[in-house]
This record gives C-alpha cells, structure tokens and sequence, in this order.
C-alpha cells in the first residue's frame, strides 16, 4: 500500500519481507491458530507499517500493528509501536474488511476448514485503490 504512487517501484523483497513478519509471528502456534493469515506492507506519509493478521478459531483474527525502524548500518525491521492500541487507518481497513469477506466467502460460507478452502481463500487477492 503506498501513499504516494510514486513509490510503488520500493516492492520490497519477498524474502525479506517474509522474515519481517515471521519475526511478529515468533511465537509457537497456538491451539486455533490457522496457518493462513494475511499482511499490509504500508508506505504512509507518516511512516512506514507493517500489519500482520492470523485467522484464529475459524471467524476471529489475530492482528499484529509494527512501524519501521531503521538500524545505523541503514537495515529497516519493524517493531512494536508505542501507541499499542491502535488497529489500523481508515485506507488498511479498506484491505481488511476485503480479506474479511474473502475468508467468509472462500472457507465459512463453505462450512469446513479444509485444505481446498484454505487455497480458495489464498487464490483471492486485492488489487486496486482505496
């Protein structure tokens, strides 16, 4: 997600952005924890975030809210923000309430939580402006 569209040409590496959210996901699984989920990588005009979701016990989700920090050898991570409480803005929600109806669609209007639902659900991607 970028603020400005100029800087969606910044796509980071696929590689490193998976480190950066099994970095938030560094616990251990917990009983009702899916294994599909769903991140935001925002570029705002405020600062850079990472949002990190995990379906739980079939229609709850977890949710992981991180801002960028950068290292003096110039390596950006993310970590908590200091303001905890906060979920997401206006323009991640957008993309969450997306990612809410897919999981309805592809695995709770089907009634299992099987292996086909789960791809179903992960074949369905947003693109676009919000």
């Amino acid at each position: 997600m970028f603020a400005e569209p100029e800087r969606s040409a910044i796509f980071p590496d696929p590689q490193w952005l998976q480190q950066q959210a099994a970095a938030v996901l560094s616990e251990a699984p917990q009983p009702g924890d899916h294994p599909v989920g769903f991140l935001i990588l925002h570029y705002g005009m405020d600062g850079n975030y990472l949002l990190v979701s995990q379906w739980y016990d079939a229609n709850m989700l977890k949710h992981w809210v991180r801002g960028s920090t950068v290292d003096a050898g110039g390596d950006t991570t993310f970590t908590p923000l200091a303001q905890r409480d906060l979920i997401a803005c206006v323009w991640e929600l957008e993309v969450i309430r997306f990612e809410r109806d897919a999981w309805v669609n592809t695995v709770l209007a089907q009634g299992r939580l099987d292996q086909a639902s789960r791809d179903a659900y992960l074949a369905t991607t947003f693109s676009g402006w919000v």
